[in-house]
């Protein structure tokens, strides 16, 4: 840790012990489905916009190729989803989601949902905005930063 930066150590603290908060919330999805947070993701993603690839899904989970294939493959033999030879591109493949899995996220969502509103329900709208704020900002950076990581050439062109 920096301990020349109280308030950076602060921030690290807050952002685990808030991470902490959703673990019911995550153990509820896994008991129930077996779902682990990044299916729960890849289905939502495939829920706002089917017939996505094996690289966009990964491009959008910021995780390799490789990760989300053994994903996809948990997730087909589950029955959440199917994989359909792409019609204009034989060699493509696409990813829809199934019955089981548009069920799963949501009931996923609507638990969430109201899980959020009894932790946050009682802080006032300037509070909210303020988190929101920040929240917003932290997660446009770790996305930048993952994406950074996991493909460095596409992180250096957009910097041009």
């Amino acid at each position: 840790m920096d301990n020349d930066r109280p308030a950076l150590e602060a921030a690290i603290r807050s952002v685990f012990q808030a991470s902490s908060l959703l673990d019911p919330i995550r153990l509820s999805i896994w008991d129930r489905e077996g779902l682990t947070v990044t299916q729960l993701r890849l289905m939502v993603f495939l829920a706002e916009e089917g017939g996505l690839s094996n690289a966009e899904l990964a491009d959008r989970l910021l995780v390799t190729r490789p990760s989300v294939s053994a994903l996809l493959e948990r997730l087909e033999r589950g029955g959440f989803i199917r994989r359909e030879v792409a019609p204009h591109d034989r060699r493509g493949i696409r990813i829809w989601l199934e019955d089981r899995g548009r069920q799963a996220v949501e009931t996923s969502r609507a638990e969430s949902i109201a899980f959020g509103r009894e932790l946050l329900g009682e802080l006032s709208d300037r509070h909210l905005q303020e988190l929101t704020a920040s929240l917003t900002r932290f997660v446009e950076y770790g996305r930048a930063r993952r994406k950074a990581i996991l493909q460095p050439e596409t992180a250096v062109a957009a910097t041009r």
